[in-house]
């Protein structure tokens, strides 16, 4: 008899330390996903990108204002090319990377099928926009050619995704895009505007 109730103790024990266990373990997973879920947020919160609702974003009249504040020019325009059409450029430049790494296109795009193509955007960025551009519009460019040139020379899409954030950063700044709201304050020139303004 007291085998049996000794046996019966055991099992009990047993049950109260699994059930206690299965609490210790359960507890810690839920915790473990609350605070990172937290931290996850934290941390986009503070250095990922951000809305561009959040920003005082510059109208045509302001960029040309910060121009003469700054002594800095960022458009070189001609007769056959206004500032208009540098606009333009620009929109049809991020319409284009939207198109190849937009909401996760990223993820299927092959830089070594997409080799000549990628060589024709670098030449369109070096000839149809470069020329026009000066000072930190220019150094953008120049970071878009070089991100090109290191994308093509890793096999990587990470800095065509550079690429796409520089055009997508300048459409909004200096075309007043407002189909995404994500700012990535990637740019010379929004620096450059931040300074002058």
């Amino acid at each position: 008899m007291e085998k049996a109730e000794l046996e019966r103790d055991s099992a009990s024990q047993q049950k109260m330390r699994s059930e206690k266990n299965k609490t210790i373990i359960l507890t810690l997973v839920l915790s473990f996903f609350i605070i990172g879920g937290f931290g996850t947020w934290g941390y986009y919160a503070l250095f990922g990108a951000k809305s561009a609702s959040d920003f005082d974003l510059p109208s045509n009249e302001e960029v040309a204002a910060a121009e003469k504040t700054s002594g800095t020019s960022i458009y070189k325009p001609t007769l056959k090319v206004p500032v208009t059409e540098i606009q333009r450029r620009i929109n049809v430049m991020h319409e284009y990377w939207n198109r190849k790494l937009g909401f996760n296109a990223w993820n299927n795009y092959s830089v070594s099928r997409n080799k000549e193509e990628l060589m024709n955007v670098k030449e369109d960025i070096q000839n149809k926009i470069q020329p026009f551009v000066s000072g930190p519009l220019k150094v953008d460019m120049e970071t878009a050619v070089a991100k090109i040139d290191s994308s093509m020379k890793s096999d990587s899409v990470e800095p065509l995704k550079g690429v796409h954030r520089i055009f997508h950063d300048l459409d909004i700044t200096l075309n007043g895009y407002e189909q995404d709201g994500v700012y990535w304050e990637v740019t010379e020139t929004w620096k450059w505007y931040q300074k002058a303004h």
